[in-house]
């Protein structure tokens, strides 16, 4: 399934611009969140304004998974990019992606954890399940999110 449009939240905007919040070091996780997850751009920054929401289910572990990041310029526009996240013979529910940086990059995500970006699985206002079968989310092509310089 492709995933939506992925929103960056503001506080990583932030950290970005004070370089406290690299996008090429470290490990990043994706995470998976049900519908019990109310995104808020400007004031959710951290895994504990998300963690009550992460899906359970078989074939899901706590704290998601790790994906590949890169990061590329080509003339005025960076972009952050990721692998495509798959878990196999999973049965869960799923409403939204986030991605989430593991600092202790250990697997373990801890509450303080940044939040980077999140999508809508299901921009119709529903869920995604899948029943003993893989729940994909699809990078788009072109990225993650870019980052303009105007």
């Amino acid at each position: 399934m492709p995933a939506g449009a992925w929103k960056v939240y503001g506080t990583a905007v932030e950290k970005i611009g004070r370089n406290t919040l690299d996008l090429d070091a470290g490990q990043y996780r994706m995470v998976l969140l049900t519908s019990a997850y109310t995104p808020n751009q400007n004031t959710h920054s951290t895994f504990a304004d998300i963690s009550a929401a992460q899906v359970t289910g078989t074939g899901y572990t706590a704290n998601g998974k790790l994906i590949t990041q890169a990061v590329s310029r080509s003339s005025l526009v960076t972009t952050f990019d990721c692998d495509d996240q798959s878990w196999t013979s999973s049965t869960i529910t799923a409403k939204y992606a986030a991605i989430v940086r593991d600092v202790n990059s250990d697997g373990t995500i801890a509450s303080t954890d940044d939040l980077l970006c999140y999508c809508d699985l299901e921009t119709g206002g529903g869920s995604l399940s899948t029943t003993a079968a893989a729940f994909t989310v699809t990078i788009n092509a072109s990225g993650v999110f870019a980052l303009t310089a105007t």
